[in-house]
């Protein structure tokens, strides 16, 4: 399946050398029209050169002027309906459901790419030799370190999740041998995890890093880097949402393949938090049941 080119131009935008940021925003705005003009066409009307448009081309890992074109084509029926929009007044449910449909599918496509089945290997090894890990994220990533909380604490691993981080800090000095923080940024310059992660590092902390930003200082600092789609917002939006998604998706990742290497050991360890909760729904306080 061919990469949505839209969406990967929209999602490397910030990436791109200057000239050919300025290009792409321009191809960006002319969609329909690019698909009909030649590179002497878009040079003349985008004022730029037309080595920026060929350069631009490979630095989006297309063959050149004319694969772009022919992708754009394939589009064009979504580009018609404008799937490719921030958000609109009063739009109808189902454009909504559509437009959504579309980024989220191609978030999923691109972390797919990214993330290297070795990492996703040594990620496992860390934290099945972990004796204590710990997990952090600022903004919308702590609710993805709160789901590696609850997921591993469920298959019997001691997890330290916490938001206050002049704790955590202090607690990397504890006496453990083997110890994994686990730390999310979609950015990858979250400044309070970047100076967790040099504490744990002088603390002899295996550091495993979720983010979509391989030459941030987290991916830098890390033993273990999970690169995720850059899942770029809206500026109209009020939180993350394709980000948020591809950092869930590749936890679930991580979590089934620690399962299915230590499948026996798992299952056994699911049915006795599962009966364990159930007694805490089952438990009475004088004399009345309490249906939680």
């Amino acid at each position: 399946m061919q990469k949505n080119i839209i969406l990967s131009i929209q999602e490397h935008l910030g990436e791109l050398k200057k000239s050919e940021a300025t290009l792409a925003t321009w191809v960006l705005k002319n969609l329909s029209r690019v698909v009909h003009m030649s590179v002497q066409e878009v040079s003349k009307e985008a004022r730029t050169s037309p080595a920026t448009i060929i350069r631009l081309c490979k630095s989006l890992g297309l063959e050149g002027f004319t694969d772009l074109k022919l992708r754009l084509s394939a589009q064009l029926p979504q580009l018609e309906e404008e799937i490719y929009t921030e958000i609109v007044k009063d739009e109808k449910i189902s454009q909504i459901k559509k437009k959504l449909n579309v980024k989220v599918a191609y978030a999923f496509e691109e972390t797919n790419e990214l993330l290297e089945n070795q990492m996703i290997e040594k990620a496992v090894a860390a934290i099945d030799q972990a004796e204590l890990i710990y997990c952090a994220g600022v903004g919308a990533s702590s609710l993805v370190a709160e789901d590696i909380y609850q997921k591993l604490t469920r298959i019997g691993k001691m997890v330290y999740h916490t938001m206050d981080f002049h704790l955590m800090a202090t607690s990397f000095v504890a006496k453990v041998p083997k110890k994994v923080l686990i730390l999310v940024s979609n950015s990858g310059e979250t400044s309070e995890l970047c100076a967790l992660a040099q504490v744990a590092k002088e603390s002899a902390t295996t550091i495993i890093v979720i983010t979509k930003n391989k030459e941030s200082t987290l991916a830098q600092q890390s033993d273990v880097l999970l690169l995720t789609a850059s899942g770029e917002e809206a500026s109209l939006r009020s939180a993350a949402t394709s980000s948020l998604l591809v950092q869930l998706y590749t936890v679930d990742i991580l979590f089934t393949a620690y399962a299915s290497k230590n499948y026996a050991a798992t299952i056994e360890q699911l049915e006795k938090t599962k009966k364990s909760v159930q007694k805490w729904k089952e438990y009475k306080i004088e004399g009345k049941k309490y249906d939680i």
